[in-house]
């Protein structure tokens, strides 16, 4: 049955998840920032805006990527397990490319003071240089500087015009290039910021810097053939450069081209000598065996991602991930373990280790993971709904209840509100507190009167509390807003056919089929309906139809359960062998199934034979051996004590009709069937005692 409550998940789809890629520009950032000048009024205003840009975006990213379905499922669909790098952990920044120290002291000083993050010093003193003699080549040197520092403090049509006059002074000035191309990229103006990068190539077609400046721009508008004739032509003169090749790796596999990107991404982890690089660089060949299915040979290169950046988390999580298709799950936990605490704080890396702990039944485990998310993202929405769906899952309604209740309470009134309050609704329904589940489905259509899952679960609450009326009125309410969703018409049919209103039944489960003919399950429970309404020939047509198409096993399996019990009604002997072989048919199809084993019992009890009713003690007697429902073992006792009543064992007939009582006291027949055993019983203690 499937699970009621909705699963919110971002973290993985149902395609394949392709690695975004990281473009190197060579040097590591520095630790520190530069003290920057600014209207402090302008910069209040503009962060004011980007925060309301930013929470808009957000809103609308989960209305429609979260917002899908009510129902949880059993774990992420697809394949799409594994992180790839991305993000902060393997970005280095954009750096600036400075001309190197002159003969001229004075542009020196103002060169080495931008070098050394005296960035107001530099400025003034940059200034003042220009106003003095010089050639004109340290005149654009200097206002190359000046550009730099006007472009990172996202000044940037400043920057732009000093660049531009810095390449008036010296148009052979590649620096000037450079950071031209840099501040019309940071200022999005990416047709100038290409047409720069191809002329700082033209000035210095040996430099790897550029080559590197001109593959990433070419990537980051999306022309990968002109990035990776970049990142070669830059490698023409530095084959050694391990940036270059990684980037040259990263284009080919945007590409698509996986066999040339896991070429590059080996060279990388040769030439780059156990760095940050060879660490990426084995990540991503990992990726690449693990889409392939060798998970062999991507354990080796996680391992090797693993061993040289052992507190990288998604490296450890990958490796736990492979770890787990091998067959290595204690070994897999132990590096989920390891991921769980090497200091992350993205709340994506965490939900991923949860649903880990969770596919390997590690609930305590998916819990603590996706607390400790919390510490670090206590408004996290994404995580406090699996959160919800883990409690609900494993049994702690309690604890589901309130974390949706705190979603409920941290949520205005959205998206994110409505799917918690029917969450909420569903967990509180079967924790039998209909009136507060109710209330919570009706907050729900405050927000949103056309969502039919609302009525659907009120329909479901009405239902289980015993209203019918209303259960009925809503099942119709949510078919009519969603008419493709055949779940309410099911639940409607489910409804009248759990109170003997076959005709209806009939109606609601014919209406599904006209819409889906495929669906046996609600076949199956159509024959039902009408062997309820004693039409034997419909019932037959349906089950035969089940067989004959049907796929599952299930189904097949039911389908020939139903049938004996259909063909023993008859009085035709024909028949009535018919419904032995059905049912031999059913519970051979899965022994465990011990309702089936029920079912043949009863007809084997049926046929009246002596050799029969012994095959059914055999049978009965098997079934409250094993862990069974207490329904299912009081109906085999009562069917055991009516063979020992038909074998004249009137003692073990009271014994089991007892133990039929005790395990069911709603079973009324087992008590009528009682009193008739005693009866009998007591009559042969007379006669044994008249003789």
């Amino acid at each position: 049955m499937d699970n009621p409550i909705r699963k919110n998940r971002i973290f993985l789809e149902t395609e394949e998840e392709q690695p975004q890629p990281t473009y190197y520009y060579g040097e590591e950032p520095g630790d520190f920032r530069p003290k920057r000048n600014y209207n402090k009024l302008a910069f209040f205003w503009a962060t004011m805006g980007l925060l309301v840009v930013l929470a808009i975006l957000f809103a609308v990213w989960f209305t429609f990527f979260k917002k899908e379905n009510t129902q949880f499922t059993d774990g992420f669909p697809g394949n799409k397990e594994l992180l790839t790098p991305k993000g902060d952990v393997n970005k280095l920044l954009e750096r600036p490319y400075l001309p190197e120290g002159t003969s001229n002291p004075a542009l020196s000083k103002c060169i080495n003071l931008y070098r050394e993050r005296f960035t107001r010093e530099a400025f003034d003193y940059c200034t003042e240089f220009l106003n003095g003699v010089s050639t004109d080549s340290e005149k654009s040197a200097a206002l190359t500087i000046l550009g730099v520092i006007h472009d990172e403090a996202g000044r940037y049509p400043q920057a732009i015009e000093r660049f531009q006059k810095a390449i008036l002074y010296d148009p052979k000035n590649v620096h000037a290039y450079y950071n031209l191309t840099l501040a019309y990229k940071h200022s999005g103006q990416f047709t100038d910021a290409r047409a720069t990068a191809l002329k700082a190539k033209e000035i210095a077609p040996d430099d790897p810097r550029v080559a590197l400046l001109a593959g990433n721009l070419f990537n980051e508008i999306n022309d990968p053939d002109a990035a990776i004739e970049a990142y070669k032509e830059g490698l023409a003169s530095s084959p050694d450069d391990p940036q270059l090749i990684y980037n040259l790796a990263l284009s080919y596999y945007k590409k698509g081209e996986i066999p040339q990107a896991e070429e590059q991404f080996k060279q990388v982890t040769l030439k780059s000598k156990g760095g940050k690089l060879a660490a990426l660089s084995n990540s991503y060949l990992g990726n690449i065996a693990y889409n392939r299915g060798n998970y062999v040979e991507a354990e080796h290169y996680f391992r090797e991602a693993a061993t040289i950046s052992p507190n990288d988390a998604k490296f450890l999580y990958n490796l736990a991930v492979v770890l787990k298709k091998n067959g290595k799950n204690e070994e897999s936990v132990k590096y989920l373990e390891m991921a769980k605490q090497a200091g992350a704080t993205d709340p994506e890396l965490f939900r991923a280790i949860a649903d880990s702990f969770e596919k390997m039944n590690l609930g305590e485990q998916s819990i603590d993971a996706l607390q400790k998310s919390l510490k670090y993202n206590p408004n996290d929405i994404d995580t406090l709904f699996q959160l919800a769906e883990t409690y609900y899952n494993r049994g702690d309604l309690l604890a589901a209840e309130e974390t949706y209740r705190r979603i409920v309470s941290s949520t205005p009134g959205d998206s994110f509100t409505e799917t918690a309050l029917l969450n909420l609704g569903v967990v509180l329904d079967q924790m039998e507190r209909y009136g507060e589940a109710v209330t919570a489905l009706n907050r729900v259509l405050d927000i949103n009167p056309k969502n039919a899952k609302a009525y659907y679960n009120l329909g479901l609450v009405y239902k289980h509390s015993g209203n019918g009326t209303q259960a009925i009125e809503n099942f119709r309410k949510a078919s009519y807003l969603d008419p493709t969703d055949l779940k309410s018409k099911e639940a409607l049919g489910d409804y009248y056919l759990e109170n003997r209103f076959f005709r209806e039944a009939i109606e609601e489960y014919s209406t599904i089929l006209k819409q889906k003919e495929d669906h046996y399950k609600v076949a199956l429970k159509l024959a039902e309906s009408y062997m309820g309404m004693n039409d034997s020939s419909n019932a037959e047509k349906v089950l035969l139809q089940v067989l004959n198409q049907s796929r599952n096993q299930a189904e097949i399996k039911q389908a020939h359960k139903k049938l004996a019990l259909l063909y023993n009604r008859s009085k035709d002997p024909d028949l009535k062998n018919r419904a032995k072989d059905e049912a031999y048919r059913s519970a051979h199809m899965d022994p465990e199934d011990y309702e089936g084993r029920l079912v043949l019992a009863k007809i084997l009890l049926d046929s009246n034979s002596v050799l029969d009713r012994e095959k059914a003690i055999d049978e009965l007697t098997a079934i409250v051996r094993s862990e069974v429902k207490p329904k299912t073992a009081a109906s085999a006792y009562n069917y055991l004590g009516v063979a020992y009543y038909k074998n004249g064992e009137y003692k073990k007939a009271v014994r089991s009709f007892q133990n039929c009582i005790d395990l069911d006291p709603t079973n009324t027949e087992a008590y009528d069937n009682k009193r008739a055993a005693s009866a009998a019983l007591e009559e042969s203690v007379k006669k044994e005692g008249f003789f």
